[in-house]
């Protein structure tokens, strides 16, 4: 093909036509020209004068397809830069499809790549997972058929509607406590400050906007379809979708062009404001949410009447006259009208209470991060104040344009009058009242009031930093505004109530009943505050004092054993006369001076709001007397006052958070100790309204004894509380009956108490209380992001509460849990093997692998929260680790052990010793009882009498039960002993005593594992028969398997191997033995559920993506390199300075990485 390009331009064919044209048209002929009839002679695809295509809006395929159209032209070196990117995710897609992964080709681009490049790649793939989950938000992307088809239609896991809910409880209560039952089933959720939020705040409201506009434009582009073109209608809002497509195009690029990553630690004073921006949206969906349930209350109680009387004739033919339509709503008003016509009178409930309620840790929880201090205490409660007003400040605003309503043609109460009056002398200098429109007069008075309360906040707060002079009780002020939340109430209810009984109904249920409902919820506080603190620094605090006041028992405080213990504090508490001095305070540690400090904040904001101070909670609670001690330093601060050796004045929750899997077994027998104790079963009954809070700890069980063993003990702790209720409430007999209100603590990952679905969560529950709270995590929280995601999340937190409140519990469930504890037993053991250093445990060895090739070590450099990694020292282990890094580095190699770690062991090996073949299980436990038991002699003895005298009284019927089996009617214990004694090297042996190691005694567990053996042998039936029953029927081992099947999922050897492909030879063995316990965990999994292979049945994330592939591959990379640069740090002095730039940058591309896989994965830590 020949070269034209030394043709001159003039003599260009092109431009010659164009020539030709332009003197058509000065001649003006340009459309019937025949040149131009000739240049317009061209294929469809060419037709720019077709106006039917210039009329439409340019559509959005999806978000991902538009930021990948952006992409190369945002990148440096565009053409190279989109070639690089598609070959890399070429690669990937090649190394994961492949079945021997050959990832040579993959590596060599990477190894060519600069950094800068890598970091660019990474930023472009973290914005595509954000774009691509609103996509999928926006288009609300079901779960996937194939997951549908393997849930069954029966699934113990699924909740029910609310209005279900509603009439369950109608039909098996009557209408009678209804109103009381709605009334006292509600939740709590707290908002935690717990580090597992890894983006920026500005970057989540670009990713909220954006969101918020792509739901209008696809919504007006759907609509858009059904209009003529031609329309004045479609032009206008073809414009306005065209607009909004340029408005998410400028948000995209503006989150492109920002800093992803914080360049600096963020502080608990951002943490804390990062928590208020999503009360913002709570505050437009939480008005409509409980209104829409008191509506459900409310037409639950018409439809109960409605069925109970449509068996009368006459009833029936009321109805069939006032019934003019097939909709919900006009069914609903002809039930209403049938039974007015008929002069029946029926009372529907009257909702009271929020059903949900919020609470924060935010400024309060002073566990394991030394900068939540008392003066930052001090400042939260004020920035809440500040906050919750400026709200309603611009809601009164609106409303004041919105209530003009004129006496001359509606009237108001007499009530409303005097309120008015009273309000003028107060505000003579406020003019341009209107007489003939009282409600907004009333509301121009709440304004005022509002404003200048929201002034004296913003005058205290100026006082706020570093000050631990309590400051709530100075925000007062005084007439002219709200000293209590309950002068506001009154006001906006006298709005209401006259609006009600004056022929105002829809005004009155619009925009003045959301501030009705948002004052009754979030009053002068916003969330009460709740305080948190270890048991450790509560006694200090307390060993102190009584060392500053020359207490007898001072030095002997912490060595006192629990009885006397429990003992001395009853004598101080009961002390009537005691306090906290200026001068006693002055002797006290930095640390304790801080408790005290802080105590006596939170008892001034009781004084001036009562509403603003939550639950009092001690971490690792292990003893009734750590929650002694904090009543003892509310006494000091005069939260806590009595008078003759009883308490008259203590209305704040103090309750133990039990973490540990041995603290969550010693629960029920701390709550027993504690109710023991008649001043502080006075001071539940009394001042608690016989509420007695209990915190259940998810995150650090799991991290202690395994995910499989926390679901298990949590499961049977609850239980056994509930039935230690029972017996309580029986002792002490009278109407006011103990209830405990369970506190769960979750997390918001897998491990870590959720698992995707908070309905799921719920649902599983063993035991559920009509009142519970629950923590909500800082990840969690954007959930909160819109108002309609808001909603749907309040409506699925309630309609679970209610679901699983009403279940019926199963009648096999206390066995069901026996075995579940079993198993969680084992698993519980397996871990230990392999985290902890006790027994020949490898824990210092595996935390070697984490420490050297997980993000571990990079997590203090990161700059995604204010709260160390660990609780103390750098170098960790599985002690002093916290539960969110550890799941987070797991998690981000892959490896997520503390997900299913221990599961198929305990299944193989659980199965094994149940079986009992060959009587293998019942020589192993008489083999253990003659090893490790002194009481020997009784057991035999009880073995050698009859039946009837055994039942009466024997100590391990279960066990001797089973020995019965094996001897035979001829009873012959010795010739078994025998067997016994030469049986140490039986199959199972050290499992199974380790195993029983975990249970109160070796013959409790002795007798527990007899009693399944016997419970199979009785019943004919295997151990998998049981399983999958379980997994079909008893709701707690089902989502506990559910979770695992998902860890398992999100587990990868692929990508293990490529985190730790230069690991020391000597530690290899330990990923094969993980990797081992994950097949084996995936065998029993698929053989229990009955499936081909495994499938998620909450999270829909595509773990095996190129992309997030993609994203483990540079991470390794770059932390291989800095751990290279760190060791050549050390031996290279003259290099140093370069060296530690290098590694600064590096730093920076490892936590975009981090960020970027957090978002692929759905979660941080």
């Amino acid at each position: 093909m020949q070269n034209n390009s030394n043709q001159s331009p003039s003599s260009s064919p092109f431009l010659k036509h164009h020539e030709k044209l332009e003197l058509e048209e000065k001649r003006g002929g340009m459309m019937d020209s025949p040149a131009l009839n000739e240049f317009i002679k061209v294929e469809e695809n060419f037709d720019f004068m077709n106006m039917g295509e210039i009329g439409k809006p340019k559509a959005i395929a999806s978000l991902t397809a538009l930021w990948s159209d952006m992409f190369p032209g945002q990148a440096k070196a565009s053409p190279a830069m989109k070639k690089k990117y598609g070959l890399l995710l070429e690669q990937s897609q090649v190394v994961l499809s492949s079945s021997n992964g050959n990832q040579d080709l993959l590596d060599n681009i990477i190894h060519d790549s600069s950094d800068q490049e890598l970091l660019s790649i990474i930023r472009s793939l973290h914005l595509k997972i954000h774009l691509a989950e609103i996509d999928q938000d926006v288009h609300m992307v079901e779960v996937p058929r194939s997951i549908r088809a393997i849930q069954k239609a029966s699934d113990v896991l699924d909740t029910q509607l609310i209005l279900q809910s509603f009439l369950q409880y109608l039909k098996k209560e009557g209408p009678e406590k209804f109103e009381k039952f709605v009334n006292n089933t509600f939740l709590r959720l707290i908002s935690t400050v717990h580090p597992n939020e890894t983006e920026r705040t500005t970057n989540l409201m670009h990713y909220t906007t954006i969101q918020e506009k792509y739901n209008i434009w696809k919504k007006d582009f759907d609509s858009i379809q059904s209009l003529p073109t031609n329309a004045p209608e479609y032009r206008i809002r073809r414009e306005g979708l065209n607009t909004l497509r340029r408005e998410i195009k400028a948000e995209i690029e503006g989150l492109w062009q920002s800093n992803q990553l914080r360049f600096g630690s963020i502080n608990v004073q951002n943490e804390a404001k990062r928590i208020l921006e999503r009360y913002k949206v709570i505050f437009k969906a939480y008005p409509l949410f409980l209104k829409f349930v008191k509506h459900l209350a409310y037409e639950a109680f018409w439809r109960y009447h409605a069925g109970r009387y449509s068996s009368s004739v006459d009833w029936r033919k009321m109805y069939t006259q006032v019934s003019h339509g097939t909709s919900r709503e006009d069914t609903l008003a002809a039930i209403k009208q049938t039974f007015s016509a008929l002069g029946v009178k029926l009372n529907p409930p009257k909702i009271t209470t929020p059903v949900i309620s919020f609470g924060t840790w935010k400024g309060g929880d002073r566990d394991g991060n030394p900068f939540v201090i008392a003066s930052f205490t001090n400042q939260t409660f004020v920035e809440q104040k500040e906050f919750v007003l400026a709200q309603y400040v611009e809601l009164a605003k609106h409303l004041l344009d919105k209530l003009t309503i004129s006496t001359r043609y509606v009237s108001v109460t007499e009530e409303l009058r005097k309120s008015i009056s009273k309000d003028q002398k107060l505000f003579p200098y406020i003019i341009n009242i209107k007489p003939e429109e009282p409600y907004r007069a009333k509301m121009r008075y709440i304004l005022e009031k509002l404003e200048n309360t929201l002034t004296r906040v913003r005058e205290v707060k100026k006082q706020s930093g570093e000050t631990v002079k309590p400051l709530l009780g100075l925000s007062l002020p005084g007439p002219t505004g709200y000293n209590s939340v309950d002068d506001l109430c009154n006001d906006v209810h006298t709005l209401h109530g006259s609006l009600l009984v004056h022929e105002s109904k829809a005004q009155a249920r619009s925009l003045l009943q959301d501030f009705q409902i948002l004052v009754d919820t979030f009053g002068l506080h916003l969330t009460a505050i709740d305080f948190r603190q270890t048991s450790e620094k509560n006694s200090s605090a307390v060993a102190e004092y009584l060392t500053a006041i020359s207490h007898p028992q001072a030095t002997a405080f912490k060595k006192l054993g629990e009885k006397e213990k429990t003992q001395l504090l009853t004598e101080l508490i009961s002390i009537d006369d005691i306090e906290l001095t200026p001068w006693t305070l002055g002797e006290l540690s930095k640390i304790s001076r801080d408790t005290f400090e802080t105590l006596v904040i939170f008892a001034d904001a009781a004084e001036a709001d009562y509403r603003s101070v939550g639950k009092f909670i001690i971490s690792m609670c292990q003893n009734a007397s750590d929650i002694m001690i904090v009543l003892f330093l509310m006494k000091l601060n005069n939260m806590l006052q009595t008078q003759g050796g009883k308490i008259i004045k203590c209305p704040f929750d103090v309750t133990g958070l039990f973490e540990t899997v041995e603290d969550l077994k010693a629960a029920p027998r701390i709550i027993s100790d504690l109710l023991s104790i008649p001043i502080i079963r006075n001071y539940i009954m009394e001042h608690r309204k016989s509420k007695l809070t209990v915190m259940l700890g998810y995150s650090d069980s799991v991290r202690d004894g395994s995910s499989f063993a926390s679901d298990a003990q949590i499961a049977k702790t609850t239980l056994i509380l509930k039935q230690l209720e029972g017996e309580i409430n029986r002792s002490i007999g009278g109407n006011n009956p103990i209830q405990f209100v369970f506190y769960r603590g979750r997390g918001d990952t897998l491990p870590r108490g959720f698992g995707g679905s908070i309905s799921k969560a719920l649902m599983s529950q063993m035991v559920t209380t009509p009142e519970e709270d629950h923590t909500e995590q800082n990840r969690y929280l954007r959930r909160y992001a819109t108002v309609s995601s808001a909603l749907d999340h309040l409506h699925s937190v309630y309609s679970s509460h209610l679901s699983s409140l009403l279940k019926l519990p199963h009648p096999e469930s206390p066995l069901f849990l026996e075995y579940f504890d079993f198993f969680g037993k084992i698993s519980n053991s397996k871990w230990n093997s392999l985290v902890k250093e006790a027994d020949g445990g490898r824990g210092k060895e595996y935390f070697q692998i984490l420490n050297n090739y997980s993000i571990l070590a990079h997590l203090p450099r990161s700059n995604f929260a204010s709260r160390p990694v660990a609780r103390s020292g750098i170098t960790w282990d599985i002690d002093t680790i916290r539960a969110i890094p550890f799941t987070m580095a797991l998690a981000q190699m892959r490896e997520f052990t503390n997900a299913y770690y221990g599961l198929g062991t305990a299944l193989e090996f659980g199965s094994q010793i149940l079986a009992n073949e060959g009587g293998q299980t019942t020589l192993g436990l008489l083999s253990i009882f003659m090893e490790h038991c002194q009481d020997q002699e009784d057991l035999f003895a009880q073995f050698q009498s009859d039946n009837e005298i055994r039942s009466k009284g024997a100590s391990y019927p279960s066990f001797l039960d089973l020995l019965e089996r094996a001897t035979g009617k001829g009873k012959d214990l010795q010739k078994l002993k025998e067997s016994a004694s030469s049986s140490n090297n039986l199959a199972n042996r050290e499992i199974l005593l380790s195993t029983l190691k975990l249970f109160p005694s070796i013959v409790d567990g002795i007798n527990a594992v007899a009693k399944l053996v016997n419970d199979l042998e009785d019943h004919k039936k295997t151990p998998l028969d049981v399983l999958r029953r379980m997994y079909k029927e008893f709701s707690p081992f089902r989502y506990s398997i559910e979770n695992k099947e998902t860890a398992l999922l999100i587990r990868s050897k692929r990508v293990v191997d490529v985190y730790t492909s230069e690991l020391d030879s000597s530690l290899k063995g330990i990923l094969e033995e993980t990797e081992s316990e994950a097949q084996l965990s995936i065998k029993w999994i698929l053989t229990i559920n009955q499936q081909e292979k495994l499938v998620s049945k909450t999270l829909t994330q595509d773990f095996e993506s190129p992309e997030l592939f993609l994203l483990h591959k540079i991470q390794s990379k770059w932390m291989d390199k800095y751990r290279k640069l760190s060791h050549e740090a050390k031996v290279n002095i003259n290099r140093n300075k370069q060296i530690q730039e290098e590694l600064r940058t590096l730093n920076l591309g490892i936590q975009m990485s981090i960020l970027a896989i957090s978002e692929a994965l759905g979660f941080g830590g």
